[in-house]
């Protein structure tokens, strides 16, 4: 994850902070936690002063407020917060949050890599909605804190794994996750019906990865699972069916080629008959 941000903290002492992150010089520092795309997270509580601000940041931020009250800032737009409720400010940007009122803020707090993983929660500006999860996940946070303490400490057995994984469940109780929420399988499906309707447009991986904001990766593996292919193989079958019809219609080769996306007759045609068995021109014919 870039590092490339600017971040602006404007806290006193009173309170205090627990936390555990992916980098070395996080204290606590735990690198596994990368692998559920979570950056960092802690526990906090906040009796002073006390305002957070990034811009650009490549994360997003996720609040759980236990106690007190806070609001989140973007520009002169203010979202209040209070106990029983979660706060999300998205990546990129300039904003922040900060305590108000009188009573100390009390929170578990989670820094979100910009993953596929929460796109789901994600929104063009910060909001707040109610939450009954906060205190699972303050518990969660502060368990895995202390086994991640215990672990850097040299300790030889600890609970960290089993403790990263409680709260990797928890999060995902409390806020769900891209693949419960936008449905796969309807996903590639209209996908690539977008695809048969236009096949000679460009229709490389990373053009399809962009139409589903994911990364190629995540697209290889999910088409895998639900189409039992490879996104490249899916577009070429959907070519060659649409080839196919075309040249039934009495199309002639090289119309048929560049209305498929091909610019070499010679080229669709080898292809056309490694995947048919036969030449364009017989089925023509």
């Amino acid at each position: 994850m870039a590092l490339i941000y600017y971040e602006r903290f404007d806290c006193d002492e009173q309170g205090w902070n627990r936390q555990v992150g992916a980098h070395v010089f996080h204290k606590a520092s735990h690198p596994a936690i990368r692998e559920k795309a979570i950056f960092m997270c802690g526990v906090s509580q906040a009796w002073g002063q006390c305002e957070i601000e990034r811009i650009d940041s490549s994360f997003h931020v996720l609040v759980f407020c236990l106690s007190g009250q806070g609001e989140l800032f973007e520009g002169e737009t203010r979202w209040p917060f209070n106990a029983g409720q979660m706060a999300f400010q998205p990546a990129r940007g300039q904003r922040g949050y900060r305590r108000t009122g009188d009573q100390p803020l009390h929170i578990a707090w989670l820094l979100l890599s910009n993953d596929i993983r929460w796109a789901h929660l994600v929104q063009p500006h910060c909001y707040v909605k109610d939450s009954d999860a906060g205190w699972h996940i303050h518990d969660a946070i502060s368990l895995y804190q202390r086994e991640a303490q215990l672990h850097n400490d040299g300790q030889r057995y600890t609970l960290v794994m089993q403790a990263l994984e409680m709260l990797s469940l928890q999060l995902q109780r409390a806020v769900g996750s891209s693949e419960m929420r936008l449905g796969w399988p309807q996903q590639l499906h209209a996908l690539f019906s977008e695809v048969a309707k236009a096949p000679a447009q460009d229709w490389s991986v990373e053009t399809l990865a962009r139409q589903l904001q994911i990364t190629t990766a995540h697209l290889h593996r999910l088409c895998l699972t639900h189409l039992g292919q490879a996104p490249g193989q899916q577009v070429f079958n959907l070519r060659m069916q649409h080839a196919r019809q075309l040249l039934g219609q009495g199309l002639s080769v090289g119309e048929v080629a560049s209305a498929v996306g091909y610019q070499e007759v010679a080229s669709f045609s080898r292809r056309f008959r490694q995947h048919f068995g036969v030449s364009p021109s017989k089925i023509k014919t």
